[in-house]
């Protein structure tokens, strides 16, 4: 192939790649009715979705996008919500150009509502008053977030007394895992069948609600992972509403409980060795303690060599071909530990974008963060005794199956507890934000 053409085809793989690296809400589930969102470009009816330009995320704070993010077609239709008939709320999201699931699991989500003056698509950001319904951070010692990694929605509770009228709904997921990013996805429902006003509750503008130093923003980056537990983030914006707020006291409203979450399933990675044997990892905390750490902790052998990634679009995996010892294990750690790390979590991310924009109909797991995360925390850990190391590589180095490696590495980890090396993160996190990342073909 003449090296222009094959140029051509890595730079349009990149861009497809890097497309499908953020997303959308895809579909809305409320009162017993689902909507689905078209895909971003599509002609049509857009019905409740107001459908953005592309599925980037808003970094600029003081942005106009703030408000319902780079819109390109208004919703069409307002659905009725008769909260009668249920006043929980879902959403789903994918990457608005294919039906692969959303890549992030670091920071909280949240569901603004504002009143319409009245019909909602002419509202303007200076005209709209949001209340906060709710806010969602750790659950069971992980983002929330996270769960919508294995395509599993989000879902909220609007107060069952909401006062009848147009809404405005503004869902937003931030992503901190290297700067702040921000995803906000309006769509238009029309509420029947309460009356509380919640005129008394702090109300929020976009842009203006936040701040670029606020606590819950500024910490993006390897300082977010320091943060185990909704007590330790500040969640920017207003308050969430409460059942006294408003013109009528005796309403059950909704709970301001940052702590709820729809789900917190795990996301499995389905790791495979050359010798066939496969090892299945959560990915996803599953502790109930409040105090679980908010790194996942996976077995600290798991690295992705940058070799030998390889991508199995047939199925929801991504395969190595080896399973290796950290550096870290001798007792010792460098910068060249880290580098490979980054090195890693770059091919990790390319080969998961290869897969969602090679084959749209198959779901990945996506752990790159994650490994990268522990892959650090191992290359830095200072509790791990070479002793344990040197029998643990004897053992794998003699154990007849990649599974029985698997299991002996497991029980080694699970003695031990990585500290994440904050500058050395974030050496890697700029670097990486840089291109997610740049794509490097190898």
């Amino acid at each position: 192939m003449h090296a222009s053409t094959l140029f051509a085809s890595f730079a349009t793989a990149a861009l497809v790649s890097l497309a499908n690296a953020h997303g959308i809400v895809s579909k809305i589930e409320v009162a017993g009715q689902t909507f689905e969102s078209p895909l971003i470009g599509a002609s049509g009816d857009n019905g409740p979705f107001y459908v953005p330009t592309d599925n980037s995320p808003i970094t600029d704070v003081t942005s106009e996008n703030m408000f319902c993010g780079s819109v390109a077609t208004a919703a069409t239709s307002t659905p009725s919500i008769d909260l009668s008939q249920g006043n929980t709320i879902s959403f789903y999201w994918e990457s608005g150009y294919s039906t692969s699931n959303w890549p992030h699991n670091t920071g909280p989500i949240f569901l603004y509502m504002a009143k319409c003056d009245s019909d909602c698509t002419s509202q303007t950001a200076s005209s709209t008053n949001f209340i906060k319904i709710e806010q969602q951070g750790f659950v069971n010692g992980a983002w929330a977030q996270a769960a919508l990694n294995t395509g599993s929605p989000v879902t909220f509770t609007i107060p069952s007394d909401l006062a009848s009228g147009n809404y405005l709904i503004r869902h937003e997921i931030i992503n901190l895992a290297s700067t702040d990013e921000n995803f906000p996805a309006c769509s238009q429902f029309a509420i029947t069948g309460g009356s509380n006003t919640y005129s008394s509750a702090q109300t929020a503008q976009f842009p203006g609600a936040y701040s670029a130093t606020d606590a819950g923003l500024a910490d993006a980056g390897s300082a977010i992972y320091s943060v185990k537990t909704n007590a330790e983030y500040t969640f920017p914006g207003p308050d969430p509403v409460l059942s006294s707020d408003g013109s009528d006291s005796s309403a059950s409203g909704s709970s301001s409980d940052s702590n709820s979450a729809s789900s917190s399933s795990s996301t499995v990675a389905s790791i495979s060795s050359s010798a066939g044997a496969t090892a299945t990892v959560a990915t996803g905390a599953t502790s109930s303690s409040s105090t679980a750490t908010g790194v996942v902790v996976l077995p600290s052998s798991v690295r992705l060599a940058s070799a030998s990634v390889t991508l199995a679009t047939t199925t929801s995996s991504v395969s190595v071909s080896a399973v290796t010892t950290p550096a870290a294990a001798t007792g010792s750690s460098s910068s060249s530990d880290i580098d490979t790390c980054a090195t890693q979590w770059t091919t990790c991310n390319a080969a998961y974008m290869s897969a969602t924009a090679s084959d749209n109909s198959t779901t990945v797991a996506y752990s790159c963060q994650t490994a990268y995360v522990n892959c650090v925390a191992q290359a830095e850990s200072a509790v791990e005794s070479s002793s344990v190391a040197t029998a643990v590589t004897s053992e794998v180095a003699s154990s007849s199956s990649a599974a029985d490696a698997m299991a002996t590495i497991d029980t080694a980890a699970a003695t031990s507890t990585p500290v994440v090396n904050s500058r050395a993160f974030a050496k890697h996190l700029r670097r990486h934000h840089a291109g997610v990342s740049r794509l490097d073909f190898h």
